[in-house]
């Protein structure tokens, strides 16, 4: 093949600038955010008290919609104007479940959990999370009420016996963000949440901007040089941050989630999300649209006949995008290798980081398989993997 030929695609996730020592992983960014994280952990604790049950939690919300409290109020701390301090409410939502958060592909499965909440018919008790807010519609005046004041507020406590962390994110909205109530729409509560994870996603944007130095990019290169094998490539990146690709063997790069230049995105998987839900904005695949450019250099050639991996947590929000490229060099038919490189960080681990690196890998070939509604679905990985074009390798 000659020389100036694409033979490979590299595919880089966060664990791409993990090796780099760069510090882009989710708790480094709150652990770069002292002053918002000592206020979310005072909150959180507040949260968490056992002298803080439920009904506080209720009465709390329902008294700052106009209602009279009933009961003891939460902490004067917890008003805290989360304007003022450029929280935003994504800040609180993934610090709050920040236990259950090991990298941003979990991130990302937060923000999906509760932006389709509604789906979610195996958890029934939430089905409310998001539109419970709905609830509190009537409350905004009216020139006419057919049921007494007292009446009308004994009916709204007996629906509004929610789950716990409903309770918690209305107070945030409504307490902390101050949420207009009064101007309360389904259209609205989402622009709201939009405009809150644009804020949260220029905070961490903010934040990676002050760690790539003259050691990433030198570090970086080395790693590019290793993944391509002197072979000439083109570089797709779910990251943020721009490696160094100073030689000659990088033809084009692509960071298809933004580049810190710009504004970075976070986003969940279109599949199963209609173009006219409001949720549909939250997708990567309207976001990437609105970051698209009049046009763009050709990331995949025909000539490749490798597809690296490296880095990547090969998440379910990412999915739609391995599919389509799989779909585009018909990987099933063509001689396409795919290679999934881990690296060890710790030997005793070793087995453990493997294992879980085949069966991320073999989530995804089952997944794809499952497109092709015929029996080649099926056999697709067992087929790769006899022909010796679907590799497990670690990094040296």
């Amino acid at each position: 093949m000659a020389q100036n030929v694409v033979s490979r695609l590299l595919v880089i996730g966060n664990g791409f600038d993990l090796k780099c020592d760069l510090k882009s992983k989710f708790e480094d960014y709150y652990n770069n955010k002292d002053d918002m994280v000592k206020t979310l952990e005072k909150m959180n604790a507040d949260f968490n008290n056992q002298n803080t049950d439920k009904k506080i939690l209720q009465d709390d919300v329902l008294h700052i919609t106009g209602f009279p409290r009933y009961f003891a109020n939460l902490n004067d701390n917890m008003k805290i104007n989360f304007n003022d301090k450029n929280i935003s409410f994504w800040d609180f939502y993934f610090y709050f479940h920040k236990g259950k958060l090991n990298n941003w592909a979990d991130v990302e499965s937060c923000l999906n959990n509760l932006l389709t909440i509604k789906s979610h018919k195996t958890h029934p008790d939430l089905e409310k999370s998001l539109d419970m807010i709905a609830r509190l519609e009537y409350l905004r005046p009216r020139l006419s009420i057919k049921k007494s004041y007292v009446e009308e507020f004994e009916e709204l406590k007996e629906n509004f016996t929610v789950d716990r962390e409903t309770l918690v994110l209305l107070f945030v909205l409504l307490n902390n963000l101050k949420y207009d109530i009064e101007k309360h729409s389904e259209r609205y509560l989402y622009d709201f949440l939009f405009d809150e994870l644009n804020k949260f996603e220029k905070s961490f944007n903010d934040y990676l901007k002050t760690l790539q130095n003259e050691k990433y990019k030198e570090k970086s290169q080395q790693l590019l040089n290793k993944l391509s094998s002197n072979e000439r490539y083109n570089l797709l990146s779910f990251n943020y941050t721009t490696p160094c690709t100073k030689d000659s063997s990088c033809n084009i790069k692509r960071n298809i989630h933004g580049k810190l230049e710009d504004h970075p995105i976070i986003g969940i998987d279109s599949k199963n999300i209609s173009s006219d839900s409001p949720v549909f904005r939250f997708t990567k695949t309207y976001r990437i649209m609105t970051l698209a450019s009049e046009k763009q250099d050709k990331l995949l050639p025909q000539t490749v006949k490798t597809i690296v991996f490296y880095g990547h947590s090969l998440a379910p929000a990412d999915y739609s995008y391995f599919q389509s490229i799989f779909d585009y060099y018909n990987i099933y038919d063509n001689d396409i290798t795919l290679v999934f490189y881990y690296s060890i960080y710790d030997e005793s681990k070793e087995q453990k980081i493997k294992r879980n690196q085949f069966n991320s890998v073999s989530k995804l070939m089952y997944e794809y398989g499952t497109t092709f509604h015929n029996e080649k679905g099926k056999n697709l990985m067992h087929k790769m993997l006899l022909e010796g074009r679907l590799i497990l390798k670690k990094l040296e």
